[in-house]
């Protein structure tokens, strides 16, 4: 259905207008507003937006009729019919001069009225339409891409374009409407022309020719020229292409194309490197990045597929947790590098002693999973389990010098134990736990006395789960000292569990059950809104602004939502994100993948800090870490430790200083226990400490004392 046209009207005898509006409805169309001064039409056609304005001319209210039309027309492009009891000369050629679409002397009847309203649509509507065509039409003249004129019958230029200025070297003031199109060729070449009266213009057909074309100071170039006469009009169109482009855009286009061919093997080349390249982020994705060996991700992978095997044929299959006994120790007397020599060769020995279907992987750490199948009998397990335990018989070379290491093992074995991978690995984990009890170097195959311990386990989750219910965690803050000023800048938030009518537990009793579990996530996520809470009450008092840490564990980062988390924490508590540091620990950020990365990226866009911590206990790779968005580094409290008794430990923790500040990052210290520790960090440019020798965590209302001191 057509929508109806809008007629505003302008009239200032009420009467008139109203008998004016009801005639406007009865014809069918739609009358959004009445005005009665000239000062209000501008007014009504912004917020109304007719189609068409109905103006007496001699309106009252500051602005007659005709003023008020010209201050429309600045503004919009409407067509407008005067109305008019008298006929007088001056007004009537005033009127005129704004160009309204009608002119209607009072009175009138409703047939003249629709007669006048629908020319007057209907001729504005064409107007419209030959102004775009018009506008269509230059615009296609200006980008046409060659060179073209607009000749009248005698050969006048009435009209170039800006690619006709480029190629004559003439601009088109000078050119247009005082040049014949003549006069940009020589005599002799019109002799050539067939049908071509004394203008030199084509009378008929069309015209196309290879020219010499004269532009600017006789400068001339070879053009293709094609003339053609415009329909219904004795005009032409002169189009030129200068030939010589072509040219050299042939040559150019044969010169890239001899370097085509001669990089036509740099090409396969770059082909095979990409390709090699798309394999070995593929490789990454799915192995350790230190081993070479499986991760997590693809160990999973291929343990359902055993799984499903195995349920086909009727086979055992055995998962093997394998950890290496003692592995700190060796971490911290020969030092990371050492340890990654270690764990590079341990893998390098458990692949030689693997099958071709079997796999093995590594888990994290020091820990390593072995997956065996197609086993027929127990004692078959047995024998590989042996096998690989007496590959720790004989020492290893780590930088020229033999070190003796041992393994402790866990077995589970399907479908006589567990019924599923997560099964599998909580009882090889359990099993490999009660080796290392018997002394370690040693395996342990999962046995049904040790579903008591996983009886244990669900019986703590509940606890913790009532515990979380029944709000009996609590944050304790550690005061965070600047190093120059000696002030209280921060906290770190730390987690406690106050069982009811029980002493308080400290998270080394009860969050690797909270990791196990998952309950991680939900307590995590109270944890971040408690502390943003209080952080932000102290914040509203007469306190001053602190900055408050929050630890962050590998379950809790690697949850999708996990920035979701920590935005939604922010915006309930209204707590400044800059107010906010996220910790996270070495190994985790550093083994991110690209996932892992755009976590840290969003963290950053929310606006909160990032903090890396237990930095010098892993394997971080310099380049990686400059690369990251993090912006402190936080040196363990392990290297802590032994600055003022360990040479080693000394040196290593100056030179993460001196990393950190030629990386731009800031470093801080913590575990700090002694005078002693303190002025070594101090000497050495540490910005900020933590530790018993400021403070031990405290409950928020003691914290709140500490730093009104």
């Amino acid at each position: 259905m057509t929508a109806k046209a809008k007629i505003l009207i302008a009239e200032d005898e009420g009467i008139v207008a109203e008998d004016l509006r009801l005639t406007l409805i009865d014809l069918g169309y739609d009358v959004p507003a009445v005005v009665h001064s000239g000062s209000g039409v501008l007014e009504e056609t912004f917020r109304t937006g007719p189609d068409l304005l109905l103006v007496d001319i001699s309106l009252a209210g500051g602005n007659n009729g005709i003023a008020a039309v010209e201050d429309v027309r600045s503004c919009f492009d409407l067509p407008a019919i005067y109305l008019s009891s008298y006929a007088d000369a001056d007004v009537l050629d005033h009127a005129l001069s704004t160009g309204p679409s009608a002119f209607l002397l009072k009175p009138f009847d409703a047939v003249r009225l629709r007669h006048a309203i629908e020319i007057a649509l209907a001729k504005h509507k064409s107007q419209q339409r030959l102004e775009e065509e018009r506008n269509s039409y230059h615009g296609i003249f200006e980008v046409n891409g060659s060179a073209m004129m607009i000749v009248e019958e005698d050969g006048t230029v009435t009209m170039v374009n800006k690619e006709f200025e480029r190629l004559s070297g003439c601009l088109r003031q000078d050119v247009e409407n005082k040049k014949n199109w003549t006069d940009f060729f020589s005599g002799e070449q019109f002799a050539t022309w067939t049908e071509t009266p004394k203008s030199g213009v084509p009378a008929k057909g069309v015209l196309e020719s290879s020219s010499l074309f004269i532009g600017k100071d006789r400068g001339a170039n070879h053009v293709y020229l094609k003339v053609k006469k415009i329909n219904g009009s004795q005009r032409r169109v002169v189009s030129l292409v200068d030939v010589s482009e072509f040219k050299r855009a042939g040559a150019e286009i044969r010169r890239l194309n001899d370097e085509l061919m001669r990089g036509n093997a740099d090409l396969k080349r770059e082909i095979a490197e990409c390709r090699n390249y798309e394999k070995q982020l593929l490789h990454q994705a799915h192995h350790d990045s230190l081993t070479g060996l499986p991760n997590r991700e693809l160990l999973f992978d291929r343990l359902s597929q055993a799984l499903a095997y195995e349920d086909r044929h009727n086979n055992l299959l055995a998962l093997m947790i394998l950890d290496l006994d003692n592995f700190k120790a060796i971490n911290d007397t020969r030092g990371h590098v050492a340890g990654d020599i270690l764990l590079k060769e341990v893998a390098r020995r458990l692949q030689g002693c693997m099958r071709p279907y079997d796999t093995v992987a590594r888990f994290g750490g020091d820990e390593f999973v072995i997956l065996v199948n197609e086993m027929h009998e127990v004692h078959d397990i047995v024998r590989f389990v042996v096998k690989v335990l007496d590959l720790f018989q004989r020492p290893f070379l780590i930088l020229d010098q033999p070190t003796r290491v041992t393994a402790s093992i866990g077995v589970a074995i399907y479908p006589l134990q567990g019924a599923n991978a997560g099964d599998l690995l909580k009882m090889a984990d359990t099993a490999m736990y009660e080796a290392k009890k018997e002394g370690k170097n040693a395996y342990h195959i999962f046995s049904e006395s040790m579903s008591l311990k996983i009886d244990e386990w669900a019986s703590m989750k509940k606890r913790l789960h009532d515990a979380l219910n029944g709000e009996e965690f609590l944050p304790h803050y550690q005061a965070r000292i600047d190093t120059v000023t000696g002030r209280i800048t921060g906290m770190e938030a730390l987690i406690r569990w106050q069982p009811g009518g029980a002493p308080l537990v400290y998270p080394a009793d009860f969050f690797p059950s909270l990791e196990e579990s998952g309950l991680v996530i939900p307590v995590g996520a109270w944890l971040f809104d408690k502390v943003c809470r209080q952080t932000k009450a102290w914040q509203e008092g007469d306190l001053p602004p602190l900055q408050v840490s929050v630890n962050v564990s590998e379950r809790q980062f690697r949850q999708d939502a996990f920035p979701e988390l920590v935005e939604k924490a922010l915006l309930a508590s209204r707590l400044d994100p800059r107010y906010l540091e996220i910790e996270l620990p070495e190994q985790i950020v550093m083994e991110s993948a690209d996932g892992g990365i755009g976590k840290l990226k969003e963290l950053k866009r929310i606006g909160v800090k990032i903090s890396l911590d237990n930095f010098g206990t892993g394997s971080s790779s310099l380049l990686h870490l400059n690369r990251l968005p993090i912006d402190e580094l936080q040196i363990d409290r392990s290297l802590i430790d032994g600055i003022t008794t360990g040479a080693d430990e000394a040196t290593v923790v100056s030179a993460i200083i001196s990393v950190g500040h030629s990386l731009g990052k800031t470093v801080a210290a913590e575990g700090v226990e002694s005078e002693g520790q303190y002025r070594f960090l101090a000497q050495r440019k540490c910005q900020a400490m933590q530790g018993h020798y400021f403070s031990r965590p405290l409950p928020s209302h003691d914290f709140e004392k500490l730093v009104r001191l």
